[in-house]
């Protein structure tokens, strides 16, 4: 079940991202064009673009966390040959990563409990609302992680 909410998690982020992707695009062309053209730049010029583009970048994170798509050396494989030590580093990164989000995600939290009563000046929403991203990112990517290394503790178990 936990495999299965992962999926829908990743999915629903990447559909989110793409989203946002294409929003911030015309976001970004519509300025462009209002700076250039016209020679007036709508009052939201920076505020909006950053706020689709974080919520982007953090829920995106997401599926490239499912994905297994960020960025890494991947060097243990040509030095460690053993498949249970292997395994065994595997799910302590996941356990390390897990930690991490946590803490990320709980001080982002705060963040966005200290900003939620201050208001973006141009689009008069809450400052929070920036940094609610990180958190809500980081409790979908634990998610997403733990369903990991459970399928990973059951795949090793398997092998025994």
């Amino acid at each position: 079940m936990l495999l299965r909410l992962a999926d829908l998690l990743s999915w629903v982020s990447k559909a989110i991202a793409a989203v946002a992707v294409a929003v911030l695009a015309a976001l970004i062309t519509y300025v462009v064009f209002q700076r250039f053209v016209t020679h007036e730049t709508p009052h939201w010029a920076e505020e909006l673009p950053r706020l689709v583009l974080v919520w982007a970048a953090f829920i995106g994170g997401v599926t490239c966390s499912h994905e297994r798509t960020h960025l890494l050396a991947g060097l243990l494989p040509f030095f460690v040959r053993n498949r249970r030590t292997l395994d065994f580093v595997e799910r302590l990164n996941q356990l390390l990563i897990i930690i991490g989000l946590g803490v990320l995600g709980y001080a982002g939290w705060q963040l966005a409990q200290l900003t939620i009563d201050q208001t973006l000046p141009a689009l008069n929403v809450s400052a929070g609302m920036v940094y609610m991203a990180l958190p809500v990112a980081c409790a979908a990517a634990v998610l997403v992680h733990v369903s990991q290394l459970l399928a990973a503790r059951d795949a090793a178990s398997k092998d025994q």
